[in-house]
């Protein structure tokens, strides 16, 4: 742990903490859904979810969280991005395949997947600011994380 000019402790980013595992099981958890229990997820079709929800909604959402990231915003504009983005995505759905548009359970399951993409692209980008910007102070540790130490 370190301390930053105003005596606040700042933590470690660990490349194993909750901000990387949760969203990694999300992710996980709903392409395994798609992929062995479409109706939880899959309102249309496969190549539809494949497309819509995890190539364009997902490129957009690591995209968004590792332009907030860049330009030092706090996370909860990531959670803001990412329901904007959700709501995007329902309505290519609903315009391009013929899907509800006003459908809770896969509005859910599309936002908790971009949140947790934008999640994992806010803290790639964010370990690698600390690694290069703070180089004395941390070095990165993985894609997602950093660690206290000098680089060696």
């Amino acid at each position: 742990m370190a301390t930053n000019t105003t005596g606040t402790v700042i933590a470690n980013g660990a490349p194993s903490g909750i901000a990387v595992v949760v969203p990694a099981l999300v992710i996980l958890a709903i392409l395994a859904a798609a992929a062995f229990a479409p109706a939880l997820v899959v309102e249309v079709s496969r190549g539809d979810f494949l497309l819509v929800t995890v190539v364009l909604g997902g490129g957009a959402a690591w995209l968004s969280g590792r332009a907030i990231a860049s330009t030092w915003r706090p996370y909860r504009q990531v959670v803001t991005y990412a329901l904007l983005l959700g709501c995007v995505v329902r309505f290519f759905h609903y315009a391009l395949f013929q899907g509800t548009l006003l459908s809770g359970q896969h509005f859910l399951s599309d936002t908790a997947f971009l949140l947790a993409l934008a999640t994992l692209g806010f803290r790639a980008e964010r370990a690698s600011q600390m690694a290069t910007r703070y180089g004395w102070l941390y070095r990165q540790a993985g894609l997602f994380g950093w660690v206290s130490g000098r680089r060696p």
